[in-house]
């Protein structure tokens, strides 16, 4: 814990006020009087969370999930440390821990010693299903926090693997009924799974090699997103080409045996639970009112009141007594005050630990974001080339390493070296846009941040929509030519799921991230083959429109220059917007792996979406905004895994 968050926990012990629910159940509105603003700062809290990560939605649900189902919903899942819960084998994936801390640190500041861990969690699991297009509910609060979390308690959680008939006993023990079973289960429709929990099903199942219940289109599908012996915490949707809209796909799904989970798919099969899967999959469906009734039934079960809880400080297990020593704490308190101010804002001491959030610098380094842009400005200004080229940038340094700004390091045998990379433009920028903040807040902002914000800067120079960028990550020491296998101009619609989604990237951030290639170009020795002498045929490549063919060919001459550069989105490279999603549709783009994207059903159907002819649409703006943030988190450098670079194209 920075000292800044023991500072703010020391304020809230000198204004500490005990409010206990002594006996009451919750209701409605219970903070009304004692914290009115408590919902807003969950729902704040929560939304900045989700726009930094929109994979915390499903987290947070799940989370609250767990907690509830072991000793009541007490947050005890939130209590950290060897042998508690959130050390349980299911427990161990669970996201979303540092929104609730967030939120818990802002209510203890607004309203000290008042509102629950347990109460902010079913708070920000209502919040988490709004943001993914669900209906909301009033969610009644007062709940206490347990003071027992042991790992061995969360042994018997619902399963992957669990029949109906094991799912029906473990909902029955806390008093949910078979259809609360059902609807509650639904929440799959947003979240994933990692490749460990039902890989048994794809290879070795009781019914054969692969259980013969699983649509074959969707088998292939999940057997090339999880080998045999590949990586088991690899993630796969749980409600194909819908997984991050809370709707009633899930429930399709299952209809038509692309359930992902076995526990899932036997809804369908068993006759306890199948006419139940129908009636919520019909389009007279009542799933969102059920699904709210059985979230406000299962947030009461076995809640605390009184002696049995207390309400947690932040990162705390019990309430300090009010025995406490004022001076000793005043005193404390005063020299945290001081070690805060000699500290100031600088160096990399602020981030251990810490991951990116919006608004890191604060009034450290207030201008940051303002120099950024007005560099890139100034750059794109003098050379266009230079807005795809920064995007690109920031996609081949987060691909490598995650996002640490090595793609910046100069030298022999760097990222900067590889094949890959020889092509990439925009270096001068960031180096002047380092330039400048170094004078401004020395040591302050690292490079890694600086290129994430030129990308957006990049998009939003040439049409696209901004987003909010979390900023907090550190630079990297490492630079290696070796390291960079990045995706290709020629890999196959199933490579580039792989690929991504070891990135911790989904198929539709695949789509929305490629759909970038909206502006930009590629080198003719990249795509010269298909249009000349595809796969050795002497002919191009006959999925391309014929009437493209000959304006490529002029362009890139079969005995021309191979540096020489197409654009990537024909007519309209310099626009930001959805016209090269169209010219995949019409078979008019110059790489092979855009191409492919048209040809794959579960990537077409996202095209269709962004093009608004499937329903329900999807906002290309929007979307490439929340898939930038998800590929700007991967892999960020914290504490002594990085340094503030004085330099860009150098460490320190």
């Amino acid at each position: 814990m920075g000292l800044v968050r023991s500072v703010c926990l020391l304020v809230t012990f000198l204004s500490y006020v005990v409010i206990s629910v002594h006996g009451q159940a919750t209701r409605v509105g219970f903070y009304s009087t004692t914290c009115p603003t408590a919902e807003t700062i969950v729902r704040n809290a929560v939304t900045a969370g989700f726009n930094s990560n929109p994979r915390i939605a499903p987290g947070i649900l799940r989370m609250h999930f767990h907690d509830c189902f072991v000793l009541g919903c007490d947050g005890s899942i939130l209590i950290s440390g060897a042998n508690t819960e959130q050390t349980a084998r299911s427990n161990v994936n669970l996201r979303g821990f540092d929104v609730i801390e967030n939120a818990k640190t802002q209510l203890e500041a607004a309203c000290p010693g008042v509102v629950s861990c347990a109460d902010i969690l079913a708070l920000a699991a209502r919040d988490s299903v709004v943001l993914t297009r669900g209906i909301s509910w009033q969610v009644p609060t007062g709940r206490r926090d347990g003071r027992v979390s042991l790992a061995s308690n969360a042994n018997n959680l619902p399963g992957a693997g669990d029949s109906v008939a094991v799912q029906q006993q473990k909902f029955s023990a806390v008093r949910l009924s078979t259809r609360e079973l059902v609807v509650l289960v639904g929440g799959h429709t947003i979240g994933q799974a990692g490749c460990g929990a039902f890989r048994n099903r794809l290879y070795n199942s009781t019914t054969g090699p692969a259980d013969t219940t699983i649509d074959p289109t969707l088998l292939a599908q999940l057997q090339t997103q999880c080998p045999q012996n590949g990586d088991a915490s690899v993630r796969v949707d749980l409600d194909t080409g819908s997984g991050t809209t809370f709707d009633t796909s899930y429930y399709n799904n299952l209809s038509r045996g692309r359930g992902v989970l076995q526990s899932d798919q036997v809804l369908w099969s068993d006759p306890a639970t199948r006419p139940i899967v129908q009636q919520l999959m019909s389009p007279r469906s009542t799933f969102n009112a059920e699904f709210a009734r059985a979230m406000v039934r299962m947030s009461n079960i076995g809640v605390l009141t009184g002696a049995n809880g207390e309400i947690r400080r932040y990162y705390q297990k019990h309430k300090m007594g009010r025995g406490y020593n004022l001076l000793f704490i005043l005193v404390t308190f005063l020299v945290l005050i001081a070690a805060v101010a000699a500290q100031g804002n600088s160096g990399s001491s602020r981030r251990v630990g810490q991951r990116p959030r919006v608004g890191f610098y604060g009034n450290g380094c207030r201008n940051v974001e303002s120099i950024v842009a007005s560099v890139v400005r100034k750059h794109v200004q003098s050379n266009p080339a230079n807005a795809p080229g920064i995007l690109r940038m920031h996609f081949h340094d987060c691909f490598v390493r995650g996002c640490d700004g090595s793609v910046l390091l100069a030298g022999n045998n760097t990222e900067r070296t590889a094949g890959p990379n020889r092509s990439l433009r925009g270096f001068e920028a960031i180096e002047e846009a380092k330039t400048r903040l170094e004078a401004e807040c020395p040591g302050m902002v690292s490079c890694a941040d600086i290129l994430t914000l030129a990308a957006r800067e990049a998009v939003v120079l040439t049409g696209g929509q901004g987003w909010r960028v979390p900023l907090g990550r550190l630079d990297g020491r490492i630079s290696q030519a070796s390291d960079v296998i990045l995706p290709g101009p020629n890999d196959a619609v199933d490579k580039q799921k792989r690929d991504f989604a070891a990135k911790t990237l989904n198929t539709l951030d695949l789509v929305t991230l490629v759909g970038g290639h909206t502006i930009g170009t590629a080198g003719c020795g990249l795509v010269r083959g298909r249009f000349f002498n595809f796969n050795g045929t002497g002919q191009p490549d006959p999925s391309i429109d014929p009437s493209f063919v000959p304006l490529v060919q002029a362009s890139c001459p079969q005995t021309g220059d191979a540096s020489a550069r197409v654009d990537l989105d024909e007519g309209s490279a310099g626009s930001f917007d959805t016209s090269f999603l169209s010219k995949v549709r019409s078979s008019r783009v110059v790489l092979q792996s855009d191409l492919v994207l048209w040809n794959d059903t579960e990537t077409r159907a996202i095209i269709e979406r962004f093009l608004g002819l499937r329903r329900p649409p999807l906002r290309f703006g929007t979307e490439f905004g929340n898939s930038m943030v998800k590929m700007s988190l991967i892999e960020v450098k914290t504490g002594s895994d990085g340094e503030i670079r004085r330099v860009c194209s150098a460490i320190n």
